[in-house]
């Protein structure tokens, strides 16, 4: 993503939205925004997702009830440890993208999933492809651990951050799967 243009439906969306603010975590992979108001998170972004010239103009950084609680997630993520997950707002989601995301919310750190599964999981047999659109709607990458889901083939698909951070975030924990002759994967599959 090169600019907030990108990411436009998410960011008019919350540029409208009074009381918002952000802040930045640093990753191994480099910045990491955090879109908050005073209930719940309501995006966050890889560096480039975001123009940050619009950024610093249109929505202020400080940190409140919701960041702090993202900062010391992200935090714990990074160390391997777990910590309370921030409100997320869901609110622009379909019923059906919810179980998805809640499905993908019990796969733990370290292991991988299929779209597949996960949509089976979720209760649509047969949605793979449903559950592929659903990562790429994600508002909420990292929280919402859209990088643990992966092509059946132990191929790692597609990321809105970019293969290279998926690889990252996989290789962090543990669990970045390294296709074998024949399609199998060596991953940690839940």
């Amino acid at each position: 993503m090169d600019n907030h243009t990108d990411v436009s439906p998410s960011y008019a969306r919350l540029v409208r939205l009074n009381g918002l603010c952000h802040e930045i975590f640093e990753l191994p992979s480099g910045p990491f925004f955090v879109f908050a108001d005073d209930v719940a998170l309501r995006l966050t972004a890889f560096e480039g997702g975001i123009d940050e010239k619009a950024l610093a103009r249109d929505i202020p950084r400080r940190r409140n009830a919701p960041i702090r609680t993202a900062l010391k997630f992200l935090d714990a993520y990074v160390h391997g440890l777990k910590a309370p997950m921030p409100p997320l707002d869901l609110s622009v989601y379909t019923e059906g993208e919810r179980a998805i995301y809640r499905a993908l919310m019990k796969v733990p750190f370290g292991r991988t999933i299929s779209y597949g599964d996960l949509a089976r999981r979720a209760g649509f047999e047969g949605g793979g492809r449903f559950a592929g659109n659903c990562m790429a709607k994600n508002d909420f990458p990292v929280f919402i651990p859209c990088h643990r889901v992966i092509k059946s083939d132990g191929g790692i698909g597609r990321f809105s951050g970019g293969t290279g951070i998926k690889e990252l975030l996989l290789g962090h924990e543990g669990s970045l799967p390294v296709r074998m002759r024949g399609g199998a994967s060596t991953a940690h599959r839940f």
